[in-house]
């Protein structure tokens, strides 16, 4: 009798422990953005408008962003590469109450000419509203970097 009941018991959790990805529940499909060469920088939430993004960029963006007062002239540039990844915030269906990337929105560059001239531009997605290319550079280059322990 013992083994009967626990045959349909394994069984309904066996079957209960099958859950539908987050991909299927919400028809969406998440996906990563891969950063190449550049490095992780920083990250930001925007409660407001339910986004997170990560902020990637090269040796020479790093060093931008944590020279002493930000006092950089035109050369400081050269080479520097920025990318800045948005995207949607989501329940994380593993952890009630916690966020995690979804939908990628916009992907931005902020890349120098050898001369040093900054360019902004968006490689996916669409601009956000209301804010200029200006605005956006400012945005991308008041960015804090992490501190990693060592």
């Amino acid at each position: 009798m013992k083994k009967i009941l626990s045959l349909p018991l394994f069984i309904s959790i066996l079957l209960g422990s099958c859950s539908q990805s987050a991909e299927k529940e919400n028809g969406k499909i998440r996906f990563m953005f891969e950063p190449g060469d550049l490095q992780f920088i920083s990250s930001s939430f925007n409660p407001d408008q339910q986004t997170m993004s990560a902020l990637y960029g090269n040796q020479q963006a790093l060093s931008m962003l944590t020279a002493p007062d930000k006092k950089l002239t035109a050369t400081d540039f050269e080479g520097a590469d920025f990318k800045l990844v948005t995207y949607r915030m989501q329940d994380d269906p593993n952890y009630f109450g916690s966020k995690v990337n979804g939908e990628l929105l916009l992907v931005e560059r902020l890349a120098s000419d050898p001369n040093g001239k900054l360019a902004y531009g968006i490689e996916f997605g669409q601009s956000l509203p209301g804010q200029s290319k200006e605005q956006r550079m400012a945005q991308i280059l008041d960015q804090e970097p992490v501190q990693f322990p060592q």
